[in-house]
């Protein structure tokens, strides 16, 4: 298998290097990653400035842009005579869950690809980034990849992609001491949750207002007398168009109660219902 992979945390980010090293294990890698943090430049292109690359001695390629950029550069000129089985980006520093993937660099990478007819899959380490002051051991990034290397080789997964035309899989994976304490994979919807505090205002030192844009969420993801268990057992159901129907588990839930969550995000989509909802305005 050929994979190409990108991230919005950095080329020297610990994610992105434990998922080279977990899936050289079982194909080939190309590495195209941004030269410094994009996180929260959803998909956004570059097309106002030139794109500059290098390659590092690792043999990863640094391109001076959003990790959409580099998923663009890499399947239209970079590498534009290599047919890739399937985009992989991650692993990001930090869940990815519910309405955060509108915003996500990480997302908006596997976005670029799929819009281009390549399955993507976009990976994160649910730990919230930095814990106190320090950031998540890199053993938990392996333990994070090694899930994923699992879920390509121990299920039909990735022909499930290939059949999921402008599909993104999400995918958040507890952040873990070891690889025994995650219970197993479920399929669930994106949720939704209340941003605590979505700006901070602050003065500089010079006097002047600057405002700093957060997306964390506050302190409880999920009712505190709710229970993910009743709802384990549900699963996705697709019909032979691909339709998925909604299952009750949401990725919050699927994370609290232990499991990796994998989430069908389909994008390029008109529903017919609102069309025909729209259709009866008098315009």
């Amino acid at each position: 298998m050929k994979f190409l992979i990108s991230n919005d945390d950095g080329v020297y980010a610990p994610g992105l290097l434990a998922l080279y090293q977990a899936l050289s294990t079982i194909g080939e890698v190309t590495v195209v990653a941004p030269n410094n943090e994009q996180s929260g430049c959803a998909s956004a292109l570059s097309i106002s400035t030139p794109l500059y690359m290098h390659q590092l001695d690792s043999g990863f390629v640094v391109v001076n842009g959003s990790p959409a950029d580099c998923i663009y550069l890499a399947l239209h000129e970079l590498y534009r005579h290599t047919r890739f089985d399937c985009v992989i980006t991650g692993i990001n520093s930090g869940a990815n869950l519910g309405q955060d993937v509108m915003f996500s660099g990480t997302f908006g990478a596997a976005l670029t690809a799929q819009l281009f007819g390549i399955p993507a899959i976009a990976t994160s380490l649910v730990g919230g980034g930095v814990k106190g002051k320090v950031q998540e051991q890199a053993s938990h990034y392996r333990i994070a990849a090694d899930e994923i290397v699992k879920l390509l080789t121990e299920t039909p997964i990735l022909d499930i992609c290939k059949n999921l035309p402008y599909h993104v899989l999400n995918v958040n994976i507890p952040d873990v001491d070891s690889a025994n304490d995650i219970r197993g994979r479920k399929i669930t919807s994106l949720g939704h949750s209340q941003i605590a505090r979505p700006v901070h205002h602050m003065v500089d030192p010079r006097g002047r207002d600057a405002y700093w844009l957060s997306l964390r969420k506050r302190q409880h993801e999920m009712p505190l007398d709710s229970s993910p268990e009743p709802l384990l057992s549900q699963q996705v159901v697709l019909d032979a168009a691909g339709t998925a129907s909604v299952p009750e588990m949401t990725d919050y839930r699927a994370i609290t109660a232990g499991y990796v969550s994998l989430s069908p995000v389909r994008l390029h989509h008109t529903p017919a219902a609102s069309l025909d909802k729209l259709s009866e305005l008098a315009l």
